[in-house]
């Protein structure tokens, strides 16, 4: 018996808030026929936790509808892509050269030729500028059969010429290809195959490395094959853990960018992603120099992208600069520009919440609720952690869920809240030793915390001299230095311990150490 297939179910369902409005604007104006079955047929569709089709059939009363709903069904397919399309798309130079073809082929077929020609000569000087191999040859082919039929006295060497170039894309697009193809390679090895520390995945990863494309830079003849060239070594160096090099890579992908100012133009997701990456690793590094200087890059591209690109793209960077940023203040203390930067995400999150990647929002509501108790704001601490717990969980990233947990602790003993803190203290522990994640610094906060409980308010100073040693001396594991990033747990044990404020100790330990 042949299933329905749940192609449109799936594709509606992958649809964000936005991209549903906009359809429905599209189909409004754009849909053949009884525009309205398709919003219905749509707004049905999209009600159903899972797809089934006699479920469906039983909320679609339009007999009309329910005797032709195969081709419905396909027709809202399309229409559903075309609205897509529609809705993500900017001009971009394959765009115009599409255009520049089509116009092309649109006045040789009105024996327009010389006409004709010059919508590809257009087009060459876009493709030539962007080094487009692939669509160069496209229209080499298109002004080879303009000369089929347009009479020339000259008409041997102008087709020799045109064949002489063909073979030279067709040379320069196979080494593309070569290129493209280390750096998939290298992705592969370094995303599936996992540990470097074992002889055969590092020696796959040293081979690619070590080809002769790779090995010297002159080889890569223009930006494309650069960036795949470079693509490759960041890499490699990912899967080797150097994080310099990893920035180094990074910092080479932005200047060839902003070398070549008409790339980032025609496609600005490739530059912020390089420069949000960028700024992740000059964090990760003690950068704040380049964190900073990043920064301004971002929020300078926001501006200028704003209702010019997609929503999506223009949601990336505002937050991805937003967390950064967020980051940036909390480490550094400023808290006045902290402060405007939550006040900017209050706003603009609710609006759009559904839109944002969950790893993003997460991310970007934890360095709130850290960067509110530096600023001790506890109830508005409290109030964001709260949702990070509710939004995240074990399914989804476990590391911030955990910190979440541990973090409502602190939280609530900031509050005065012990009568809660104890209830909660024995449900999160009881979580740690079930999911087996309850290492030696889980541990030594625990033990504080319930001696905290134990023990009267002006004895706290001292258990909190006590577990300052202890964490001082501790080694820091992979775990520890995860929530050390996301809060300096030392650093809030000092305050309490010398009776001073966090921000006091953080900008102490700044002046000490500056970069």
């Amino acid at each position: 018996m042949k299933t329905s297939s749940d192609d449109l179910f799936r594709l509606i369902k992958s649809l964000n808030k936005s991209e549903k409005g906009y359809f429905k604007k599209f189909a409004a104006k754009n849909a053949v026929g009884s525009k309205q079955n398709y919003i219905y047929l749509f707004d049905a569709i999209d009600s159903l936790e899972e797809y089934d089709e006699e479920k469906l059939k039983k909320k679609l009363k339009d007999p009309s509808l329910l005797k032709q709903l195969p081709v419905y069904k396909v027709y809202l397919f399309n229409l559903v892509l075309k609205s897509l399309n529609l809705y993500g798309s900017f001009d971009n130079y394959a765009v115009k050269i599409r255009e520049l073809l089509d116009n092309s082929k649109t006045l040789s077929s009105k024996a327009l030729y010389k006409e004709a020609m010059k919508q590809l000569k257009k087009a060459r000087e876009i493709a030539n500028k962007f080094s487009s191999l692939i669509h160069l040859l496209e229209i080499l082919v298109a002004e080879r059969n303009i000369l089929a039929v347009m009479p020339d006295k000259n008409v041997f060497e102008l087709r020799k010429k045109i064949f002489d170039e063909e073979m030279l894309a067709a040379d320069k697009l196979k080494k593309l290809f070569e290129y493209s193809w280390l750096s998939d390679q290298m992705v592969i090895c370094v995303e599936q195959k996992g540990d470097f520390t074992l002889s055969e995945s590092r020696n796959e990863m040293e081979k690619i490395f070590n080809s002769v494309l790779l090995t010297n830079s002159e080889n890569a003849e223009d930006p494309n094959m650069q960036f795949y060239l470079l693509h490759t070594r960041l890499f490699y160096f990912l899967g080797k853990n150097d994080l310099v090099m990893v920035k180094k890579v990074l910092k080479e992908e932005i200047d060839m960018l902003e070398s070549n100012r008409h790339y980032i133009d025609d496609n600005p997701n490739n530059y912020s992603s390089c420069l949000i990456n960028y700024l992740l690793f000059s964090q990760i590094t003690g950068s704040r120099k380049d964190v900073l200087e990043t920064i301004v890059k971002l929020n300078a591209l926001r501006r200028k992208l704003k209702n010019k690109v997609p929503l999506s793209l223009q949601l990336k960077i505002m937050f991805h600069a937003a967390n950064s940023e967020m980051l940036v203040y909390r480490n550094s203390c400023d808290i006045r520009r902290g402060r405007n930067v939550i006040k900017r995400v209050e706003a603009e999150l609710p609006r759009y919440s559904a839109e944002i990647p969950p790893q993003l929002k997460i991310s970007l509501l934890s360095n709130i609720a850290s960067f509110h108790v530096i600023d001790e704001n506890y109830h508005a601490a409290l109030k964001i952690n709260n949702k990070v717990l509710d939004e995240s969980g074990l399914n989804f990233k476990n590391d911030i869920h955990r910190f979440a947990k541990i973090f409502n602790l602190v939280i609530h003993y900031e509050l005065g809240n012990y009568d809660h803190l104890e209830y909660i203290l024995e449900s999160t522990q009881k979580f740690f030793r079930d999911k087996a994640v309850l290492f030696r610094f889980e541990k030594m906060l625990f033990t504080l915390f319930r001696r905290l409980l134990g023990t009267g308010k002006h004895n706290h100073g001292g258990l909190f001299e006590e577990v300052l040693f202890n964490l001082k001396k501790m080694d820091i594991d992979n775990n520890t230095r995860g929530l050390l990033v996301l809060f300096d747990f030392i650093s809030w044990a000092e305050s309490h311990a010398v009776n001073k404020k966090m921000t006091d100790i953080l900008r102490s330990k700044q002046n000490n150490n500056p970069e």
